[in-house]
């Protein structure tokens, strides 16, 4: 019982810090937002969102607070994943602060002619380091446990179809009475399916997609080669279970994919 105790402890105090950290990324998202692009046409979607570094200072010391808070909860419980997920997610969020600092991001930036190219290869290095990351959590993760189906076998069918028919008639009268008993009272309403929560795994693979994903906007207003970044996006997206009709969607507010429709 102490020892169970312990480890209840353990995990209590790691999500204590984890959580302390996430406060710490939120307020760095909540500094960095600007928005969304632009639709492309009048009435169309608008277009990804849009970083900014007008507070380019107070985001860096949110997100090295939230890294700290991080590292001390995995100092607590090495295999708490929740945190090297996060530790992976807040390179994503510094390397699209990178980009907004090298004017990469926005409607303007495309024609602004004036990229740091020294804060471009930092966020540049810092998608890759995340990729990297997201690669080494994933073989981390435990195994998930294979979902249970009950096949139903032709016995067992033969058996619920004789049990059915070996009901008597004086069931089948009670039945029947019961059932117009029922149709007095007014129909319950259908209990709605409850999604299903996205395991560890497809999460971490939304987060990998979406680093990709912004990793090829980046190239695409760079004018490098971005279609195999955006590509392996997509994978990831399809791997962790994401609807083809949201895949479909953030490709049509992908900036090089606009950029080729305007074209």
């Amino acid at each position: 019982m102490l020892a169970s105790a312990s480890e209840k402890f353990q995990e209590a105090a790691a999500l204590a810090l984890f959580n302390w950290g996430n406060v710490h990324m939120c307020a760095a998202r909540k500094a960095m937002d600007g928005g969304r692009d632009p639709p492309v046409e009048e009435g169309g979607p608008p277009g990804a969102a849009i970083a900014t570094c007008d507070k380019f200072d107070e985001v860096v010391d949110r997100l090295s607070q939230a890294e700290a808070r991080y590292k001390d909860a995995l100092d607590v419980k090495p295999d708490f994943h929740d945190a090297s997920i996060a530790l992976a997610q807040r390179r994503y969020e510094r390397a699209r602060l990178l980009c907004a600092a090298a004017g990469l991001s926005g409607a303007s930036a495309s024609t602004s002619g004036s990229t740091d190219t020294q804060k471009a290869t930092e966020a540049e290095a810092e998608f890759d380091a995340a990729c990297a990351d997201f690669t080494a959590v994933l073989a981390a993760l435990p195994e998930e446990p294979a979902k249970e189906t009950k096949i139903e076998t032709i016995e067992e069918k033969k058996e619920e179809k004789k049990e059915e028919e070996e009901k008597t008639e004086e069931e089948k009268t009670e039945d029947e009475k019961t059932e117009k008993g029922d149709k007095d009272k007014p129909a319950p309403a259908e209990d709605e399916p409850v999604p299903e929560e996205p395991s560890m795994k497809a999460q971490v693979l939304v987060m990998w997609g979406n680093t990709l994903f912004e990793h090829s906007q980046m190239r695409a207003r760079l004018g490098s080669e971005w279609r195999s970044l955006l590509d392996d996006a997509v994978v990831k997206f399809k791997d962790a279970g994401c609807a083809q009709a949201d895949i479909d969607q953030a490709l049509m507010v992908h900036r090089g994919v606009r950029q080729e429709v305007a074209k």
